[in-house]
């Protein structure tokens, strides 16, 4: 990879200019693979934006006919985190959510394999918690057939599982998740969490403040 690809593909992720960033990619062949090396970037806001710009790419793909290019994509996804792969697919979790939002076609069968690959492994749990929350209510089945593995996350010591544990229940508005949720309330640790495009951070309290809100809500509609 010659260094003004690199360049010209970290200012671009740093801008958010996925416009841009998408057509180099359907252009140049160099510039896709460039994007999901930043997928496991130490730079969080190179990584993130990475995810988004790997899912605005799957969508035109995906608008443009290439539907097999997309799932072959995302079985490649699957497989990183898989221990045939060698490695950990740290951002697969979050990427496959985010293609998911932009492609709701695939929530059958990608959402709860997203689920299943994660939510027992150390190393991806934080993403797979993630990936539940971004794609909230529509992954809601699944998360009832999971929420024996799910709702076992509350008994973690880390905050930040916990954070997110409390804002993907909420996003999704599973109320049985409700007493495991109330039971954080008062603590004050601080929790940051990528939302709405950019990173959040505030006690873990507030987040469990926010899940309740939203959960209760839910519940209301009919």
């Amino acid at each position: 990879m010659d260094k003004f690809t690199k360049q010209h593909v970290e200012e671009l992720l740093r801008k958010r200019d996925y416009d841009r960033l998408i057509d180099l990619c359907v252009a140049d062949r160099r510039v896709w693979q460039e994007v999901r090396f930043r997928l496991y970037d130490i730079d969080e806001r190179l990584r993130w934006s990475a995810i988004e710009a790997a899912a605005k790419l799957m969508q035109r793909w995906w608008s443009s006919g290439l539907e097999e290019k997309v799932r072959i994509y995302i079985r490649t996804l699957f497989w990183s985190m898989s221990d045939e792969s060698g490695g950990i697919g740290w951002s697969s979790p979050q990427t496959i959510a985010e293609i998911i939002v932009n492609i709701p076609e695939l929530i059958e069968p990608y959402g709860s394999m997203m689920i299943a690959y994660s939510i027992d492994e150390p190393a991806l749990v934080k993403g797979g918690l993630w990936g539940i929350g971004r794609l909230g209510r529509q992954i809601l089945d699944s998360v009832v057939f999971f929420q024996d593995k799910i709702l076992v996350k509350f008994d973690s010591e880390d905050s930040e599982i916990l954070g997110l544990a409390a804002w993907a229940m909420g996003e999704v508005g599973f109320h049985p998740a409700l007493p495991f949720i109330e039971k954080l309330q008062g603590i004050q640790k601080r929790v940051r969490i990528y939302t709405g495009g950019k990173f959040e951070e505030k006690p873990l309290e507030k987040w469990v403040k926010g899940a309740i809100a939203k959960i209760y809500q839910g519940m209301k509609k009919p």
